[in-house]
C-alpha cells in the first residue's frame, strides 16, 4: 500500500480517487460555463488529478508517512528528499496520453508546480531517485493506482519546470488554459485533503429566496435597483445608489442561480450581511438538507470568521470554516483580501482567479477603499472578465477616474457593463451648517444638545477623538458621553459597539458618542446631530449617513456641523489637496440641506481626472491610484506567497498587541498556561481567542517606540507582541503613555 497523508492514513489510490469524484461533480456544474475549458481541457484536468501525487510512491517520501505511523521503513537505494510534485510530472506517459508539446508543458506544469516550491528542481536528483526508488516498483504503483505510468522518465519535464520556462500570459490561450487547470487542480486537491465537498448546494438559487422575501414582507414589488440588478444578471454591473435602496437584495438578484462572492469592506459588516441571509425571518439562505446530510449554502470567510462561528455557537465550525476556505458553498460572504489577491500574481494565485471564472462577484461599499486598493479590485475585475467571471460594484459613490479606468480597462471585453444611478431626493436627510472653529471649541454646544437628544461626534483621528473625550467630560452635568475607535481591545471594543447599537436604537436615549470614521461605514447607527471634523467628500458623506438615515426626522435646523479648522489627520489620513477641495466644494452647500443628486455631483468634482492630474505630488490620489494600477499590470508572476500577497493587502503596518498590565493580570496568565499545557486543537484555539479578546491593533513604528516585547508568550503567538503602555477600558490603548516603572 501506498500513502498519500497520514492524518488521518489514507492511501494513494483512496486520495486519487476522492479527486476524480470531486472532477465529476465540479465537471457536470461547471462543463458549459468557464470560458477556457473545452473538452481537451478538461481532459486536461482530469490527467492532472490522476497523476499530481504518484510521486509520493518514492519510498523516501514514503518513509517519511510510515514514520509517523511507527510503520517499518521502506528500504531505498537514493536518498535524495526529492518534492513529489516533481517526480509526479516525470512519472506522466506524455505519448500514451497523445499530447501536443503545448499540452504536454501545460500538464507538466500544473502537476509539477500543484505545489509551490521555494527550491527549483534538481535534476540529477530527480533523476536518481525515479530510476533507483521508482523504477523497480513501478508494477506495484500502476497496481496500486489503476494507471500506466511512464516507464522511461521524460526528463524534458523537468526543464519545463525550470522557473524561466514557466507559462506566462504573453502566450495567449495557453496561459490562460494553465491558470484553469491548475486553479482548480487546486481546488479538487485541496477539498480532497480537507476531506469536504467540492460544491455545495450548487443547484440552489439566492435570487428564489431573495424573490420571496421581498413577497413576503414587501408584496412583490422591488425597488428600481432591485430591478435593474436582475435584469442584468448577465452582464458586468455598476450600481451608484445611496443608503436605503435595497442594496444586498439587489447584489443578491444579480447572482440569482450561480455561484456567487459577495464582499465588503470591513469584518462587523460581512458578519451582519452573514446573519441577515441565514436569518429564517429574512431571506433564509442556509442549507439544503440532502439524502445523507445537510449541505451548507453559505460561507463566511475573512480573516477572524472562526472565532465569529465559534462565538455564535455555530455547529461543526471547523467544518463549515473549511467549506469557505475551498470556496465550496455555493454564496460565500467575504473580504477582497481572501478572494482577489490573484493580480499579484503570488504562488498558487490560479486558485483564486479559476475559481471567479465560474463564478459572479460583487463589491459593495466601493467607496471605502483607498486608492492603491481600488486600483488593485479594477485590475481584478478585467482579469476576472478575461476568464469569463462577471461582477457588480455597488457603491455610495464612485469617483470618476475609477469608472473611467474600468470602462478603458473593458473596451475589448465581449460582456457588456451597465452603468446607473439610484438617488431619491424626496427623501431629505441633512441640514449642513459649517462651523469656522475646531471641534474642540464647541464643546459647550455639543453638550448643550446632548442633554435633550443623542449626538454623535466624529474625529479624524484616534487623538483627537481621545481630546474631544476629555473636554467634554469635563464639562459640567451628569449627560453620558462614550468614547469608540479603533484602539480598544477587541473584547472592550465589542462591548462598546454592543452600548452604542442599542444606545441608537433606544428611542428615549439622550447623550453623546464620540468616533473616529471607524463607524462611516462598520454599524448600523441612525442619532439625531452629527458634530464632524472636515475630511474629504466621500467620508465626510458616509457620516451624514449615520445621522437622520431614514429621513424621517425634523431638519427645519442643522443636523449635521462641520468644523473646518484645526482639522485633524491633515496629510496622514487624508489627502490635503483633496482635503482643501472638499471644503472649497463643501461651502457651496452651507446652511442647505444638501440633496442625495447633489452629493454625487460634488463627489464628481472631486475626483475630476483632469483635476486631479495637476497634483504632481507622488502621493497624491491620482499617482498612487495610477501607479499601483501600473505596477499590477507590469508585475512579474510567481514571485511571492500567498501570505506576502495577502500582507501587501491588509495594512501590514499594524501588529497585534496586549497591555502589559492585562497580560500580567492572574486571570490571562492562567490562559496562557493553558495553552502550553493543552495538545487539543480545538481547545488552543478557544484559548487563544481569549487571548486576542484582549489584544489591540496598534502601529508598529508607534509600538516599537513604545516600547514592546514577547516575554512570557508561547512560541506559537508569534503575532503577538506585550506592549509597555497604559490602558484605559473607558479611553482605549495610551501609546503615548508609557508605564511608569516605579508605580
Amino acid at each position: 500500500m501506498f500513502y498519500a497523508k497520514s492524518h488521518p492514513p489514507e492511501s494513494l489510490k483512496e486520495h486519487t480517487e476522492r479527486l476524480l469524484e470531486n472532477y465529476e461533480l465540479l465537471q457536470a456544474i461547471y462543463k458549459p460555463k468557464l470560458l477556457w475549458m473545452d473538452g481537451r481541457t478538461w481532459d486536461l484536468l482530469y490527467w492532472a488529478a490522476v497523476y499530481h501525487d504518484v510521486g509520493k510512491a518514492d519510498p523516501v517520501f514514503q518513509n517519511k508517512i510510515r514514520t509517523a505511523l511507527n510503520k517499518k521503513s521502506l528500504p531505498t537505494q537514493s536518498n535524495h528528499d526529492v518534492p513529489h510534485n516533481y517526480l509526479s510530472a516525470l512519472l506522466i506517459p506524455y505519448k500514451d496520453l497523445n499530447l501536443s508539446k503545448e499540452e504536454t508543458k501545460l500538464l507538466a506544469q500544473a502537476v509539477g508546480y500543484h505545489h509551490e516550491r521555494e527550491r527549483d528542481p534538481d535534476k540529477m536528483q530527480i533523476k536518481e531517485n525515479y530510476e533507483s526508488n521508482i523504477v523497480p516498483i513501478l508494477d506495484q504503483i500502476e497496481a496500486h493506482i489503476g494507471v500506466k505510468l511512464a516507464a522511461k522518465p521524460r526528463l524534458k519535464a523537468v526543464d519545463w519546470l525550470d522557473v524561466r520556462q514557466r507559462l506566462r500570459p504573453r502566450e495567449g490561450e495557453w496561459f490562460y488554459r494553465y491558470v484553469m487547470v491548475k486553479g482548480l487542480l487546486h481546488r479538487l486537491d485541496h477539498a480532497a485533503s480537507a476531506g469536504v465537498a467540492i460544491e455545495l448546494a450548487h443547484d440552489y438559487d439566492v435570487g428564489d429566496y431573495v424573490n420571496r422575501f421581498i413577497a413576503n414582507y414587501f408584496g412583490g414589488k422591488k425597488r428600481p435597483l432591485q430591478q435593474f440588478a436582475e435584469q442584468h444578471q448577465h452582464d458586468h454591473v455598476i450600481a451608484i445608489a445611496q443608503t436605503g435602496m435595497g442594496k444586498t437584495e439587489a447584489g443578491l438578484l444579480w447572482i440569482g442561480k450561480e455561484k456567487g462572492f459577495f464582499t465588503l469592506p470591513l469584518r462587523v459588516s460581512i458578519n451582519a450581511m452573514y446573519r441577515r441571509i441565514q436569518d429564517s425571518k429574512k431571506i433564509g439562505f442556509t442549507s439544503k438538507q440532502s439524502q445523507n446530510d445537510e449541505e451548507r449554502a453559505i460561507g463566511l470567510l475573512h480573516s477572524t470568521s472562526m472565532d465569529f462561528l465559534y462565538d455564535n455557537n455555530e455547529k461543526e465550525v471547523e467544518v463549515l470554516y473549511q467549506y469557505a476556505r475551498q470556496f465550496a458553498p455555493k454564496l460565500i460572504v467575504t473580504t477582497i483580501d481572501q478572494i482577489l489577491k490573484f493580480p499579484f500574481y503570488y504562488r498558487g494565485f490560479e486558485k483564486e482567479l479559476a475559481t471567479l471564472a465560474g463564478a459572479k462577484v460583487v463589491i459593495d461599499e466601493m467607496q471605502a477603499y483607498e486608492p492603491r486598493i481600488a486600483a488593485l479590485i479594477i485590475r481584478a475585475l478585467k482579469m476576472i472578465d478575461e476568464f469569463g467571471g462577471k461582477f457588480m460594484i455597488m457603491t455610495a459613490t464612485m469617483p470618476k477616474i475609477y469608472l473611467d479606468t474600468l470602462q478603458k480597462e473593458l473596451a475589448h471585453s465581449t460582456t457588456p457593463l451597465f452603468v446607473d444611478t439610484f438617488v431619491d431626493d424626496s427623501v431629505k436627510r441633512h441640514h449642513i451648517r459649517l462651523r469656522d472653529k475646531s471641534i474642540l471649541e464647541d464643546a459647550d454646544l455639543i453638550c448643550c444638545v446632548g442633554e435633550q437628544k443623542k449626538v454623535l461626534v466624529i474625529c479624524n483621528t484616534v487623538k483627537r477623538a481621545k481630546e474631544m473625550y476629555d473636554v467634554l467630560k469635563k464639562q459640567k452635568g451628569s449627560i453620558p458621553v462614550k468614547l469608540l475607535h479603533s484602539k480598544f481591545t477587541q473584547a472592550d471594543r465589542a462591548r462598546l459597539e454592543a452600548e452604542i447599537l442599542a444606545f441608537a436604537n433606544d428611542k428615549t436615549a439622550k447623550g453623546i458618542w464620540v468616533t473616529t470614521q471607524l463607524v462611516e461605514a462598520s454599524l448600523d447607527i441612525d442619532f439625531d446631530l452629527l458634530f464632524t471634523e472636515m475630511s474629504v467628500l466621500d467620508s465626510q458623506f458616509q457620516r451624514y449617513g449615520r445621522c437622520n438615515r431614514k429621513g424621517l426626522k425634523d431638519i427645519a435646523a442643522a443636523n449635521v456641523y462641520v468644523y473646518t479648522r484645526d482639522i485633524s489627520g491633515k496629510g496622514s489620513v487624508y489627502d490635503k489637496k483633496l482635503l482643501q477641495r472638499s471644503l472649497s466644494l463643501l461651502e457651496t452647500v452651507d446652511g442647505t440641506i444638501l440633496l442625495e443628486s447633489k452629493k454625487l455631483e460634488m463627489i464628481e468634482a472631486l475626483y475630476d481626472p483632469e483635476e486631479l492630474k495637476k497634483d504632481e505630488d507622488e502621493r497624491s490620489f491620482y499617482n498612487i491610484f495610477t501607479r499601483t494600477l501600473r505596477e499590477l499590470k507590469e508585475r512579474p508572476l510567481y514571485e511571492i506567497t500567498g501570505q506576502e500577497a495577502q500582507d501587501l493587502l491588509r495594512d501590514i503596518q499594524q501588529i497585534l498587541v496586549i497591555p502589559e498590565e492585562l497580560f500580567l493580570a492572574h486571570e490571562t496568565q492562567q490562559v496562557v498556561e493553558q495553552f502550553r499545557l493543552s495538545k487539543d486543537r480545538k481547545e488552543r484555539r478557544l484559548l487563544r481567542r481569549e487571548l486576542e479578546r484582549l489584544t489591540v491593533s496598534a502601529n508598529r513604528f508607534k509600538a516599537k517606540q513604545v516600547g514592546i516585547h514577547r516575554a512570557g508568550l508561547p512560541e506559537e503567538l508569534k503575532d503577538m507582541w506585550i506592549i509597555s503602555c497604559q490602558y484605559d477600558p473607558h479611553k482605549g490603548l495610551e501609546l503615548d503613555q508609557e508605564i511608569d516603572p516605579f508605580s
